[in-house]
Parts: structure tokens; C-alpha cells; sequence
């Protein structure tokens, strides 16, 4: 599931692993600027374990969304 989101694009991932369950992931890129010349990605890992890829996406997504919004909190202080 690739989206964007305020600056950023965003790109989750469910693995499915040998038990079975579906592990969320998010890859997020956050583009130049002036203080940043070049794109910056950041990797979380895998988040947590889930019966369905659907709610692994779905944990991928609302962790990059509060990531990004902390992040942009964090450089307006």
C-alpha cells in the first residue's frame, strides 16, 4: 500500500512468515528541503503480528501517519 501523506510518501508492507501470521511494516521517505538536500528513508521494523494482511497494512498505515506527525511536530518546536 503506497500513499502519500503531508510531505511524505509512504510505502507498508505485510510479510507473511512461516507462522502464518502477517507482520506490518513501513518504509517512509521524506523528500529534500532546505535543511535535508537529499531524500531521507526511514525503516521501521516489523511492527507487530497479525492474523490478516489487511490488519497488518492497516497497523503499517496509522504508525506511519502518527510517525510522520510527530516528526513534523517535532521540527516546528
Amino acid at each position: 500500500m503506497r500513499f502519500d501523506y503531508r510531505t511524505f510518501h509512504i510505502d507498508c508492507t505485510a510479510r507473511h512468515d512461516e507462522d502464518g501470521r502477517f507482520y506490518a511494516h513501513a518504509r517512509i521517505a521524506c523528500p529534500p528541503d532546505e535543511r535535508t538536500p537529499h531524500v531521507q528513508v526511514f525503516d521501521s521494523d516489523d511492527l507487530d503480528g497479525f492474523d490478516s494482511e489487511w490488519d497488518a497494512l492497516h497497523c503499517a498505515r496509522s504508525w506511519a501517519i502518527e510517525w510522520c506527525d510527530e516528526m513534523l511536530a517535532g521540527l516546528q518546536q
